[in-house]
């Protein structure tokens, strides 16, 4: 019996049992949604597409969006000797009127000008494979980016090429992962070209070192000019990791000679006209992406705030620097305490406090960086805000094969505001399939869509509803970095594989409501959530995502 569509544009999505999903990926003969394929039952579409917004935010003039999440690791990254020192420690609370207590304060730093409120954090020296900017595969040793003819990363701006201190501080980090994975010292010597460059341009403020922006830069493309030279805690964090990773692979006292002049500028107040990336607003330590170069002023940017903050990791990890590791304390705790201001609930959050704008591909960067955080300090709060993350809106990036159950399916165009603005049936024999370029959220509509690219339904949206419509096999992975403490919610739920067809096999478990597990991610496997096992007699097999109340 044919199957018929069972959701509209703007319906509920009742729930499947796990047989239907596992026999929705048994299905045996799919035939692809091309020219040539079954007849459709379909109202041809008269309207072109109009994606969601989905607004572009220059950070910068970084070196583009956030790339598309690395694959979950096969098992934990984490090497066995450090798993119980790394272990997960209880959830912190919010700070000051929040259930926390009074807000916590320092007295005992008197080189950090700066009075904020902190949580007292573990910081624990994280192994390789779960550190910040772990990459798995090297960047191309032929650069396809925008350089100059030494081979330092470059920006083009009106047929002209100018230096940037982000774009050179990222560059250098993902050289040194590159040299990390294969050895080569072409990339190690390149890396020493961009620190090199930061260094040769610097600028100096009570023995600090700014690294500048040579070119006007016109905030979020409104009336907010910063004339150059501008300056920005983002370039100043990346170059910092930059520096001490240089120093810790080579040993070659330069570098740690620029790490200290540059961690030295977290270390200076405010001031109006002078290069400044650090304050204080409503008692929150803030390390500005955007400090005005005439005021003291700043966007609050959410990923910037962090990104610079891996700095201070960095530097802490290599010198063990109290007053890193106070600020590095106290920029957790900022990125903790706002999250409420931060959100959008069930859609993506903000980019900045200032102005509030929509994050775009950035909320991914936020989701992943409340992971980093909790591997740095072990604190569950931070993945449970990951989690929430994840689930007010999916992962940037997903890509893959949607298998159409036999029945009838709708496809849906929709304008910027989530309006239907044209819409098409098609019926199925036999199970089909086509390519999609994305799996996102609509505005005003409810669920999971894909961006079909090719085929009869390209530009159209068809919303995931499996075992009917569902992206075949793992996708939207999302590692927890640490093992998360969980508990079993239910009786003896089956412990699930899956391979590279989609097909899924099950073995029932022992578990009872109650046990204590560990898991290490989260993942669509069929259109359906699940969570991965990391310890135990079913390491590496996954569960249903409601089986398990994860901490």
């Amino acid at each position: 019996m044919r199957q018929q569509d069972p959701s509209g544009a703007a319906g509920p999505t009742p729930a499947l049992s796990r047989r239907a999903v596992v026999a929705g990926s048994l299905a045996a003969a799919s035939v692809p949604l091309l020219g040539g394929g079954p007849a459709w039952a379909a109202a041809s579409p008269t309207t072109s597409l109009l994606a969601p917004a989905d607004p572009v935010i220059d950070p910068a003039l970084e070196i583009g969006p956030p790339g598309p999440v690395e694959p979950l690791p096969d098992l934990s990254a984490i090497p066995a000797r450090d798993v119980p020192r790394l272990a997960p420690r209880a959830a912190s609370t919010l700070g000051a009127g929040r259930g926390g207590g009074p807000p916590r304060r320092y007295a005992d730093a008197a080189s950090v000008p700066f009075q904020f409120r902190y949580d007292d954090f573990e910081i624990r020296e994280l192994p390789i494979g779960i550190e910040p900017y772990h990459m798995t595969s090297p960047v191309p040793l032929v650069d396809p980016g925008v350089h100059d003819s030494t081979g330092v990363r470059m920006v083009r701006l009106g047929g002209r090429l100018y230096d940037h201190p982000v774009a050179q501080a990222q560059y250098g980090l993902h050289l040194m992962e590159a040299h990390r994975i294969t050895g080569n010292v072409t990339y190690l010597n390149r890396a020493k070209l961009q620190a090199q460059r930061l260094i040769d341009r610097r600028t100096l403020r009570s023995g600090a070192w700014f690294y500048p922006y040579p070119f006007d830069h016109r905030l979020h493309g409104g009336p907010d000019l910063y004339p150059a030279p501008w300056y920005s805690m983002m370039a100043q964090g990346q170059a910092l990791s930059l520096f001490t990773r240089l120093y810790q692979r080579t040993g070659e006292t330069k570098w740690k000679g620029a790490a200290d002049a540059t961690f030295a500028s977290y270390l200076l107040p405010a001031a109006a006209g002078q290069p400044w990336g650090v304050y204080v607003v409503d008692g929150l330590l803030w390390l500005e992406e955007y400090p005005h170069p005439k005021a003291v002023r700043g966007d609050r940017t959410y990923n910037g705030h962090m990104f610079s903050a891996y700095g201070l990791y960095d530097y802490w990890v290599l010198t063990r620097n109290a007053d890193a590791k106070l600020m590095l304390q106290g920029a957790i705790t900022t990125y903790r305490d706002v999250w409420e201001k931060t959100r959008v609930r069930h859609w993506r959050s903000r980019y900045c406090l200032t102005h509030g704008i929509d994050a775009g591909q950035y909320h991914s960067t936020h989701m992943f960086q409340f992971v980093q955080q909790y591997a740095i300090t072990g604190d569950t709060y931070l993945a449970q805000l990951a989690d929430l993350w994840y689930t007010d809106y999916p992962p940037y990036g997903v890509k893959g094969n949607i298998r159409f159950s036999s029945g009838t399916h709708t496809a849906y165009k929709f304008n910027s505001a989530g309006t239907v603005t044209a819409r098409t049936k098609m019926t199925l024999a036999r199970a089909s399939a086509a390519p999609s370029g994305d799996r996102v959220k609509i505005m005003r509509q409810t669920g999971i869509w894909y961006a079909i690219t090719a085929g009869t339904l390209a530009g159209y949206y068809v919303q995931e509803y499996s075992p009917y419509r569902y992206q075949v096999g793992i996708c939207a992975g999302f590692g927890y970095k640490l093992h998360r403490p969980g508990t079993i919610a239910v009786d003896a739920p089956p412990a699930y594989s899956i391979d590279a067809a989609g097909l899924m096999k099950s073995v029932p478990t022992t578990y009872r409501v109650g046990d204590q597990v560990a898991v290490d991610g989260r993942s669509v496997l069929n259109g359906r959530e699940h969570v991965r096992l990391v310890e135990g007699p079913y390491a590496g097999r996954w569960l249903g995502f409601g089986a398990v109340i994860r901490g």
